[in-house]
């Protein structure tokens, strides 16, 4: 599985491409724009919730739960599937031990999911009301401070599997994993953070199309305010050979960081018509503004078909003002 980046350690490259981007402003009147419309693709729909929560016995996880390093432990995404034959709840937070006779005290504390970051698009919360078959929820398990002293004369053991239990009594699921966590402080507890169930990763299928198309934000930077709308264009450029069509409806994913969140929309294809090539079309779009968003420079993230060839891609400086 991917590893997901938070959307903060992007910022700093996403500002500075758009302070560079935004000295290339052009005078000239812009084009009709196709219009805006808030239709949102299948695979972002919100859901109403299934009638019955999901047990263990619905479920598989991965074969091995692969921890990466954190600070002086490790954490780890764990996707559970829905392999029965009906739409189950999978909400909440569980429970996770790792399973030895013996050992130190195991502590559990909540821990934080673990973010997206452009161009990465997830299924709505509402997913996990409605977790279909084949469709997963993810987990974050962090562990640090594993202080398990060696027996004089014995062997030292390891835990036997990591296991996650649903709340409720509705089972658990054991695993194996790939690391045991460092001793750092031999009197204190091992430490187990647990996230409470969040949506999986929308999987990529085929392109929208084979044509190669360009895409621009003109006219920056972008003012907005906070709380507002932003209202932007992006101008798509065919530099292929072939005529692009919008029999097949793209969707496109933005994000206004570093306050904002990944939202997917459909580009309005009724109002579109085809792009020869070498000609450009453009496209009205709008964006709202977070509250926290911070005051001054801002990134915008662009991307064309994100459920498919995620390609083109367009990056914007945007101004927020109170």
């Amino acid at each position: 599985m991917r590893w997901r980046l938070a959307v903060a350690l992007l910022t700093p490259l996403i500002l500075a491409a758009g302070c560079d981007s935004g000295s290339h402003q052009r005078a000239e009147a812009l084009p009709t724009a196709v219009p805006w419309i808030a239709s949102k693709p299948p695979q972002v729909r919100e859901r109403s919730p299934a009638p019955s929560r999901c047990r263990a016995s619905d479920l598989r996880a991965p074969k091995q739960v692969r921890f990466v390093p954190r600070l002086q432990g490790g954490v780890a995404l764990v996707p559970l599937r829905n392999i029965g034959d009906r739409p189950c709840r999978l909400t909440g937070r569980p429970s996770v031990i790792f399973v030895k006779s013996g050992g130190p005290v195991q502590v559990q504390k909540p821990f934080p999911t673990t973010p997206s970051g452009f161009p990465e698009t997830t299924y709505p919360a509402s997913t996990l009301s409605a977790l279909r078959p084949g469709e997963s929820g993810d987990v974050t398990i962090a562990w640090t401070n594993w202080c398990d002293p060696a027996v004089k004369g014995k062997p030292h053991v390891p835990p036997k599997a990591l296991r996650i239990t649903l709340s409720g009594g509705r089972g658990s699921l054991d695993m194996d994993y790939n690391a045991v966590a460092p001793c750092v402080d031999p009197g204190a507890p091992t430490t187990i953070g647990i996230s409470v169930f969040q949506p999986n990763l929308i999987p990529r299928g085929r392109p929208w199309t084979s044509a190669f198309v360009r895409a621009s934000i003109p006219r920056q930077p972008i003012h907005g305010r906070r709380g507002g709308i932003l209202r932007f264009r992006v101008a798509l450029t065919n530099g292929s050979s072939e005529t692009v069509r919008f029999d097949r409806c793209p969707a496109f994913a933005q994000q206004l960081v570093p306050a904002g969140r990944v939202e997917a929309f459909l580009l309005n294809c009724r109002a579109a018509h085809p792009i020869r090539p070498g000609k450009s079309l453009a496209f009205a779009m709008r964006l709202r503004v977070p509250r926290q968003a911070p005051l001054g420079p801002n990134g915008l993230f662009w991307e064309l078909d994100p459920f498919g060839g995620q390609a083109p891609q367009a990056h914007a400086r945007v101004m927020v003002e109170r």
